[in-house]
């Protein structure tokens, strides 16, 4: 007589756009263990239109029995094996979460950020019609949601964010944070750069001086022709 598989299903969504992590973003979700893994990667679209897609194939998706969604970014690299399980043990623990916003190992910054989001079935995704902050407030229905201070020491870092960058990631890093107005970051940004004076990072603070010199002109999508035209001015600096 068989026994029935009590693993939980976990639906993992990736939004990707060329990003020098992603082999080992997909490599890491597949060697998750003691959780059952489909993991959804939406590819090379504009931000909005991205998590648009995502939200849609997850509202699709959990109609045939998925226990949590978990958006991993092609820029993410989880910490170990058992992160997936370690959420899944976590919101298991008691009915009401709904949300866990776990913190990230982020190499441009060398400082934990927020980053690795997972989701009770519970909460519903509405679309977003905003261009830039694509994944406020598009999350309703939530009851209690543990904030990265508060995750088990498992899950400090949930993964490695940014840490095989490539140059166009890098320029777009910082040119994302500027517009979104994350001084913090970007000063943290600077601060790593005059300690290792390294490429990346100075890419990075090209992209946050652009965004903070032409917030309005500037295009922020990788597709983008203005935001191609951009980087490819930025490296003739680097050549």
């Amino acid at each position: 007589m068989g026994f029935m598989n009590t693993k939980p299903r976990v639906f993992v969504g990736t939004l990707y756009c060329g990003e020098g992590d992603f082999d080992k973003c997909s490599e890491s979700i597949a060697l998750q263990k003691d959780v059952d893994v489909c993991h959804v990667v939406i590819e090379n679209l504009p931000e909005k239109e991205a998590h648009n897609k995502l939200w849609q194939s997850w509202r699709d998706a959990k109609e045939s029995g998925f226990d949590m969604f978990v958006k991993v970014d092609a820029d993410t690299v989880l910490a170990h094996d058992s992160v997936l399980s370690e959420f899944w043990s976590l919101m298991k623990s008691d009915s009401r979460i709904t949300g866990i916003q776990a913190p990230l190992d982020d190499y441009f910054t060398e400082g934990l950020i927020n980053g690795l989001n997972c989701f009770s079935p519970k909460v519903v995704f509405n679309d977003t019609a905003d261009e830039l902050f694509c994944d406020r407030n598009v999350d309703v229905n939530h009851d209690r949601v543990i904030k990265a201070g508060n995750v088990p020491i498992q899950l400090i870092p949930a993964g490695y964010h940014c840490h095989y960058a490539n140059d166009k990631q890098a320029f777009h890093f910082g040119l994302h944070r500027a517009l979104k107005n994350q001084t913090k970051i970007i000063s943290d940004v600077r601060k790593s750069f005059e300690r290792h004076n390294d490429r990346l990072r100075e890419i990075a603070l090209c992209g946050a001086f652009l965004g903070e010199c032409n917030p309005i002109g500037v295009g922020f999508n990788y597709n983008d022709q203005r935001f191609i035209k951009s980087f490819e001015l930025t490296l003739k600096r680097f050549e």
